[in-house]
């Protein structure tokens, strides 16, 4: 990889990364119950993206709808479900826990990847997993739920869940995998209509799942995407853990959320435990490439 493809390939990822920072606050904004914000939400993502993707491909998107496949079915599903689970997640617990409970992804990812194509899981990875579920246990076990506080159980399964479409991902780098977000929205929104979801917002509500998901979201999931083809996966998990350090400031700034000192103190094993174990994973890049 060249310099020039690699500097594109900064901006790009932090572009998006600093687009999707208020995510979770947008969320607590909406007043609307859960069910009704997930589903404007997953449709309006897959509208969105269905426009972003005719305009790339043009012509040619069928062809490369058709070639992702079964994985490209297993994707969709994975990522409908994984958005309607971090808005319920969102609604039920801090946004500094969901967003801790999150960054674990990459450790169920290696997981995942052991488990479907028998890639042995790096070294640095199981010396790093302990640590980082120490975190997350100090930083949300003070809630009044604990660790199974029915909000965080949700962000573990979009984790769960997140971490596997990841892998699906990666062990398909040759596809390009983001008109599964695409579908995996129509699919989320389809569900929840038929589940018979309320549709009904307010005005203040509308504008603001509109610029979430007609702009917001699917800009950042573009610029993510596209830069993170350019950048190895361990610089590009540097990255996001800028939205899991910031968004729960902003949501502290908007909406008054406290972080308690456990979320602070956990939080900054979890993410110093990241940092650490993406760092290492840089330094192996040029002995493997």
């Amino acid at each position: 990889m060249n310099n020039s493809e690699h500097r594109k390939g900064l901006l790009l990822t932090s572009l998006g990364v600093a687009v999707i920072i208020p995510d979770a606050t947008f969320v607590r904004l909406v007043d609307a119950p859960s069910m009704t914000n997930a589903m404007w939400r997953t449709g309006l993502l897959g509208l969105s993206l269905s426009v972003f993707l005719l305009g790339r491909y043009k012509q040619q998107l069928p062809v490369v709808i058709t070639s992702l496949r079964s994985w490209g079915v297993v994707s969709s599903i994975l990522s409908g479900s994984g958005t309607i689970l971090f808005v319920v997640a969102v609604d039920r617990a801090p946004i500094s826990n969901v967003l801790l409970i999150l960054a674990l992804s990459p450790f169920w990812a290696a997981l995942w990847t052991w488990a479907v194509a028998r890639v042995a899981v790096a070294r640095r990875t199981l010396i790093s997993m302990p640590f980082a579920l120490v975190g997350v246990a100090v930083a949300v076990g003070g809630d009044s739920g604990g660790l199974l506080d029915d909000g965080n159980v949700f962000a573990l399964f979009c984790s769960l869940g997140f971490s596997a479409n990841l892998t699906i991902i990666r062990t398909n780098k040759h596809l390009d995998m983001l008109p599964t977000a695409a579908f995996g929205g129509f699919l989320g929104c389809a569900v929840l209509a038929l589940a018979g979801t309320s549709a009904a917002l307010s005005p203040r509500d509308l504008a603001l799942l509109l610029l979430l998901g007609l702009v917001i979201l699917p800009t950042a999931m573009a610029l993510i995407t596209l830069g993170g083809r350019l950048l190895p996966s361990p610089e590009t998990a540097l990255l996001i853990l800028g939205e899991t350090a910031l968004s729960p400031l902003l949501a502290a700034w908007v909406v008054g959320e406290s972080i308690s000192g456990r979320a602070i103190t956990g939080g900054c094993l979890v993410l110093g435990v990241l940092i650490v174990h993406a760092t290492l994973g840089l330094r192996d890049i040029p002995a493997t490439s």
